[in-house]
């Protein structure tokens, strides 16, 4: 699906297998340059609702700011996922 985060459009993908980071551990998700032509955010597939909606928002933070480092990224994406569920956020099964 493609999404817009301040005016530049990725393609959302959910996907069964990403890449092993440097550490190898499997990687939740991962976001292109917002300067990237193609531009796509790809989500794990298979993660707890918690999980995919915390990689989500960071991922989306990616997108939306390059220039914030990854300590910020994960400390932010962590405390609203947190906040969201507090709230009531619940994943809404898809309907195909």
């Amino acid at each position: 699906m493609i999404v817009n985060l301040l005016g530049k459009h990725w393609d959302l993908q959910f996907c069964k297998k990403l890449p092993r980071l440097s550490d190898g551990r499997q990687a939740r998700g991962w976001c292109d340059h917002p300067d990237s032509t193609g531009k796509t955010i790809k989500i794990r597939d298979g993660m707890s609702d918690f999980d995919t909606l915390r990689t989500l928002i960071h991922e989306c933070q990616h997108g939306a700011d390059w220039t914030r480092d990854e300590d910020f990224i994960d400390r932010f994406a962590d405390d609203l996922a947190v906040i969201m569920e507090l709230c009531g956020w619940k994943r809404v099964p898809k309907e195909d």
